[in-house]
């Protein structure tokens, strides 16, 4: 089937006429056929019947008269060739006449009649009598009609032939056509050498024309599309090339051309230039004026021949030039810091003076890595510059800190942030009257790890407000069903996050023991973010709970803040507390606490209570409350009342 879609349209025309002329042919050769057989074959019938009919008056007469003697009244039919056989014979049965000729057997069919002899009075049946006739005339005039057909089919498959050759002849054009179409090619012009004019070809070959001019007018503006198409990719690629590999800002090569830079060069010597205290122009000028600042500065490290890349935000970047050694690289930055701290730069006609932190890696395999750590080192510790040295230990560090992260979040994942409870303890009465709660982290075998190995660096993640969600539900569903009052720890971030006081909101008043905690507060958390701390306060102390300021003595808090603040509690400093016995100076201050606090009707606990002196010193004191690892450890506590 496939074959004869994609055969060619002469073809297709052929077939379909050979098919046609067949379908007529053969319906009207079986009509004919059918025809003439039936209207032979009964002509011999009706032949053979009228012989019957000739001799059946006198059959029948001399069979009613008891004559057997029949062969003369039978001669006139059994002298005829084309008598077979004729046979009578009466009611009974019994054969009268049987009269077969003596002759070869007959190739051709024959015919069969076979009628009933009457009674001449009555037309009682009294015998029967049967002819059998030669078909040698139907099969002639058979033969003679098959002889006809065949003529006249051959005659047809001689027409159809010459039709083939004239329906190819008809449609060479076509096949001229589509060769020269087929071999065509853009700019070329195609002619056509019809040997003979015919209106359809003709107007094929003016379609064609037409075509050419239209396709030889489209590719002319293809071309100069994709002229212009190449001269605006040009453009583009670019425009692209510029902005993946160059600052917008400074116009600098940035992070990923210096990353390239280093991957194909040589050097892997880097110093990276952080600019100090760039927040605060930002701040205090505006963001527009600080992005004006950044591009002094990126021209004015050009100027220097520094060849700079810029970072990203106030960070620069060089590199070691090819020729330069190691020390050469080092003084230069010595010199540019030098020369940066004397340089003045305009904002909105008011000069700045710029400071700068930078840190080197020299011939590292991670550069930029190596100098972001250098970077920070010296950040840390104040120092203009420092050079990545890895036998710090400093990068090992940092891969600490990351493993930490992972287990704390692991830990908060498998509910093993767990908490333990110090006592406090009434220096009066000697009795525990409050708990300090404090968080641990539970490792698979039951150790615990301890706040100062995983707080510091849960908070500077997104994972410290959940460890303080934590810790006040554990803590509060534990002493929902205990009388003494506990306290739990809240830094700034967790005062200044809305959810965090949301939740802890919900937790007190789900389980009813908002008039039983205290919540403590870092001196320094408290100055920092004053106001925030001030609303947190207020929000607490409306639904019962008491506030208490930690580590208190040791900051650069005053009184007068502690009055607005509207505290419940000074928590004394371990340190002062510690040395109480042996340093007057920290005695003094610590008895300046107690008399401020006692004045203004304030409780006070003493933390860091080792031995039994220390908690007799802080007694004559007058210190309310004792803390420490003399009066309790931490602990783990139930529900069960003490």
């Amino acid at each position: 089937m496939n074959r004869f879609k994609n055969a060619r349209l002469s073809t297709k025309l052929f077939f379909s006429l050979v098919i046609t002329f067949l379908i007529i042919f053969a319906t009207i050769t079986f009509v004919t056929f059918v025809i003439v057989r039936d209207l032979t074959m009964n002509t011999q019938k009706e032949k053979a019947a009228l012989l019957i009919d000739a001799v059946e008056p006198s059959i029948s007469l001399s069979l009613f008269l008891g004559i057997k003697d029949m062969g003369d009244k039978l001669s006139s039919i059994t002298r005829l060739d084309e008598v077979i056989a004729l046979k009578i014979s009466d009611n009974n049965g019994k054969n009268l006449l049987d009269y077969q000729q003596y002759t070869t057997s007959s190739p051709y069919e024959s015919i069969k009649i076979s009628k009933n002899l009457m009674e001449p009075s009555s037309l009682k049946p009294i015998g029967s009598i049967t002819l059998t006739y030669s078909g040698e005339e139907f099969n002639k005039t058979m033969n003679r009609f098959y002889t006809l057909y065949g003529w006249i089919a051959l005659s047809v498959f001689g027409i159809l032939w010459l039709m083939l050759i004239w329906i190819n002849r008809l449609l060479s054009p076509i096949k001229m056509i589509a060769r020269k179409v087929r071999n065509f090619k853009p700019g070329e012009k195609i002619t056509f050498d019809i040997p003979y004019a015919q209106r359809e070809f003709t107007q094929i070959i003016h379609a064609f024309r037409v075509m050419q001019q239209s396709v030889w007018e489209y590719s002319q503006e293809i071309e100069t599309i994709n002229k212009n198409l190449e001269i605006k990719i040009a453009e583009q690629t670019h425009e692209a090339t510029r902005h993946l590999y160059y600052d917008n800002l400074t116009t600098l090569p940035n992070r990923l051309k210096l990353q390239e830079d280093l991957s194909t060069k040589q050097s892997n010597t880097v110093a990276i230039l952080n600019i100090d205290d760039f927040k605060e122009i930002n701040d205090f000028f505006g963001i527009d004026a600080g992005d004006w600042l950044l591009s002094q500065i990126a021209h004015w490290l050009v100027e220097m021949k520094l060849s700079p890349y810029r970072l990203g935000g106030d960070e620069f970047a060089f590199r070691l030039k090819q020729g330069s050694t190691s020390a050469e690289f080092r003084h230069n930055i010595e010199m540019l810091l030098s020369l940066l701290s004397e340089k003045l730069f305009m904002i909105s006609e008011e000069t700045v003076h710029v400071r700068a932190t930078v840190g080197i890696a020299i011939d590292s395999d991670k550069p930029l890595i190596h100098a972001d750590v250098a970077l920070n080192k010296a950040r840390s510790a104040k120092q203009p510059y420092s050079v990545y040295d890895q036998s710090e230990g400093i990068e090992q560090q940092y891969q600490a800190n990351i493993a930490m992260s992972a287990r704390i979040r692991q830990a908060l994942v498998e509910h093993r942030i767990v908490c333990q409870y110090q006592p406090i303890v009434s220096c009066s009465s000697g009795k525990i009257e409050k708990f300090e709660t404090l968080v641990r982290i539970k490792n698979e075998d039951d150790s615990l790890i301890a706040p100062n190995d995983f707080l510091p660096i849960a908070q500077k993640t997104k994972l410290y407000h959940h460890i303080t969600q934590e810790v006040v539900y554990q803590a509060c569903n534990l002493f929902a069903a205990r009388h003494e009052q506990f306290s739990v720890n809240l830094s700034g971030s967790d005062i200044l996050d809305s959810r965090t006081v949301s939740t802890i909101e919900n937790i007190l008043r789900q389980t009813g023991t908002a008039d039983r905690i205290i919540f403590e507060i870092l001196e320094s958390e408290g100055i920092d973010n004053f106001d925030e701390v001030a609303s947190f306060i207020s929000r607490m102390k409306a639904l019962g709970a008491k506030i208490a300021i930690d580590d208190f003595g040791t900051g650069y808090s005053n009184f007068e803040n502690i009055l607005k603040l509207n505290v419940d509690i000074l928590k004394i400093d371990g340190s002062l507390i510690k040395s109480i016995d042996e340093n007057p100076r920290h005695r003094i201050v610590v008895e300046a606490i107690v008399d401020f606090a006692q004045r203004i009707g304030i409780d006070t606990v003493a933390e860091f209570v080792s031995s039994e002196e220390i908690l007799q010193n802080v007694t004559d004191l007058g210190i309310t409350y004792a803390q420490g690892f003399h009066t309790g450890k931490p602990q783990f506590l139930n529900q069960q009342l003490m």
